[in-house]
C-alpha cells in the first residue's frame, strides 16, 4: 500500500499565515486610525443620506465598463505619448502595475469588507467608478493624482450606496493603504539594494 503524500507545503502555509496576521493587523490599524479620524469629521459636519437615485446608477454594468475603458485608455495614452525606448518602457511597465493595482485594490476590498455588508456589486461599481480618472493617467505625475482621486471616488460612492463614512472609509483605507505600504516598501529596497551595490564599488 502506497502511503498518501501531502501536498501542502510547510513553508508556503508559514508564509501564508505570516502575511494574513500581517494584513489583519493593518486592517486593525486603519480602522483605529478612521474610526478617530471620522468621529472628528462627524462632529465637525453631519453626514448626507444616501440617494437612492445613486444607488441605482452605481449598479449599473456600464460603469464598470466606463472604469475598464478609462483605465486602458490611460495606459496606452501613457506609452503612446512616451519617447521610444526606455521610457516607453517604464510607461509600459507603469501601465501594467496600474491594471494589476485595480485588480488587487478590488480584492482587498472584497476582504476588508467581507463583516460590513456591500455586496459584490456595490464594490464593483465603487471601485469601477474610482477607475474613471486614471483615463488623464499619462504620466507619472497624473497617476499619482489619479490614485488619491481614485480612492477619494471610491470613497463617495460607497457612501452613496448606503455605507456610513466609517465603513467606507475603512474599506478604501485598507485598500488603498495597502498598496502604499507595498510601493514605499518596494522603494526602500531597491534604493537599498543600488545603495549596496554602489558601496560595494
Amino acid at each position: 500500500m502506497v502511503a498518501r503524500r501531502s501536498d501542502s507545503n510547510p513553508a508556503v502555509s508559514l508564509w501564508v499565515q505570516i502575511f494574513g496576521e500581517l494584513f489583519e493587523m493593518w486592517r486593525q490599524l486603519v480602522t483605529w486610525v478612521l474610526d478617530r479620524a471620522l468621529a472628528t469629521l462627524a462632529r465637525l459636519s453631519p453626514a448626507e443620506q444616501p440617494r437612492d437615485a445613486a444607488t441605482h446608477w452605481l449598479h449599473r454594468p456600464g460603469i464598470v465598463w466606463l472604469g475598464d475603458i478609462a483605465l486602458v485608455i490611460g495606459a496606452t495614452a501613457g506609452v503612446a505619448l512616451s519617447e521610444p525606448g526606455l521610457a516607453r518602457s517604464v510607461a509600459a511597465w507603469a501601465g501594467f502595475q496600474s491594471l494589476l493595482w485595480a485588480v488587487v485594490r478590488w480584492l482587498l476590498m472584497t476582504y476588508a469588507a467581507r463583516d460590513t455588508g456591500p455586496g459584490d456589486s456595490e464594490l464593483l461599481g465603487a471601485s469601477s467608478l474610482g477607475l474613471v480618472v486614471y483615463g488623464a493617467a499619462m504620466t507619472p505625475e497624473l497617476r499619482a493624482v489619479a490614485w488619491v482621486a481614485s480612492a477619494a471616488l471610491t470613497w463617495f460612492a460607497l457612501a452613496l450606496l448606503g455605507k456610513d463614512r466609517g465603513a467606507a472609509g475603512r474599506i478604501v483605507g485598507i485598500a488603498w493603504g495597502a498598496q502604499a505600504l507595498v510601493v514605499t516598501a518596494s522603494w526602500i529596497a531597491r534604493g537599498s539594494v543600488l545603495a549596496f551595490l554602489v558601496s560595494r564599488g
